[in-house]
């Protein structure tokens, strides 16, 4: 059996992963499935598990027709995205029946007073700090689950998967987007509906 992750300690500039899912054991169980569903890229499966009229801009369109044309998209797959943020926990609000879940925890529990389109956020421990946009340029530092402003970077279509960041102490570097996510990046909202749990949004921006 593998290790279990080291704990996040709460500190100042740091965004530790919360998951409210087994609070509601209905909910926990749905997630189950759905992220099974996203796992095996069946869609087959995970179809019966979204609302018809689904979120997925804030815009006009929606509806489960254009979410079904995003995961056959060959670049940006919803798949690769949807599973990132089903991973990454999330909060309920509101109660009862009324009751809706969001994910991923970035979004569901970004501090108010750090501007959401300026700063990202480490998702693990140990995320590297890179001199340069590449896995092979040498690091600078790490970043524990750490709230990063994001710096203006001119970089070419190779480096498109790098973030350029700031540390709160002011320390810069590089970041792969696999390691981060943005408070204002793809979330998912999921409500009950005639009794059962349904994807209900899915979109990016603000």
């Amino acid at each position: 059996m593998p290790p279990a992750p080291e704990a996040c300690a709460p500190a100042p500039n740091r965004l530790c992963p919360v998951d409210d899912a087994a609070k509601d054991p209905s909910f926990d169980a749905y997630r189950q499935q759905l992220r099974a569903a996203v796992q095996q890229r069946d869609e087959a499966k995970l179809l019966p598990l979204i609302d018809p009229a689904i979120r997925t801009s804030f815009g006009d369109g929606g509806g489960i027709d254009d979410f079904k044309s995003s995961l056959s998209r060959t670049e940006g797959s919803s798949w690769t995205v949807l599973e990132k943020v089903l991973s990454l926990g999330g909060s309920f609000r509101g109660e009862g029946e009324q009751a809706s879940f969001w994910a991923p925890y970035v979004y569901s529990n970004w501090p108010e007073s750090i501007d959401p389109f300026q700063y990202v956020a480490a998702i693990r421990k140990g995320v590297f700090l890179r001199t340069t946009p590449a896995a092979a340029a040498h690091t600078v530092g790490t970043a524990d689950w750490a709230i990063l402003e994001l710096l203006p970077a001119d970089t070419p279509p190779s480096t498109r998967n790098w973030l350029h960041v700031k540390t709160a102490d002011g320390q810069e570097g590089w970041v792969h987007t696999s390691d981060v996510h943005s408070p204002v990046g793809y979330r998912a909202g999921f409500n009950k509906m005639n009794g059962q749990w349904k994807m209900t949004a899915f979109v990016a921006g603000d």
